[in-house]
């Protein structure tokens, strides 16, 4: 599949940012940066590997313009791209905050 057929099946917009972030793992809190985010989930890079399907709580400090947002989620790990130093991780929101992801669709959508 070309990466404009996957676009073309998605079902929100993305916008890329680096935004920063946090996977909480057990005891462990995991720093990563966002690559991109929609409405519906966010693409991480971080230095662990998680599973597919896995469930994992996610911390994103996201900020559009002057207004500054911390988003709790829980997202599933819906695809995971190994990179040379480091993870690409697709996650799917499963629980988020009205409020918040609001906040990320309108700032995916160009807001």
């Amino acid at each position: 599949m070309t990466e404009q057929e996957q676009h073309e099946q998605r079902r929100s917009p993305r916008r890329a940012v680096r935004w920063k972030a946090a996977i909480k793992d057990g005891d462990n809190v995991i720093p990563a940066k966002t690559v991109n985010v929609s409405e519906h989930g966010v693409l991480l890079e971080t230095e662990v590997n998680f599973k597919m399907r896995q469930i994992i709580p996610v911390m994103i400090q996201a900020n559009n313009n002057s207004k500054s947002l911390t988003v709790y989620a829980r997202a599933q790990v819906r695809h995971v791209v190994i990179r040379t130093v480091n993870f690409h991780i697709g996650l799917q929101f499963t629980e988020i905050q009205p409020e918040a992801q609001k906040f990320i669709a309108l700032f995916a959508e160009g807001g």
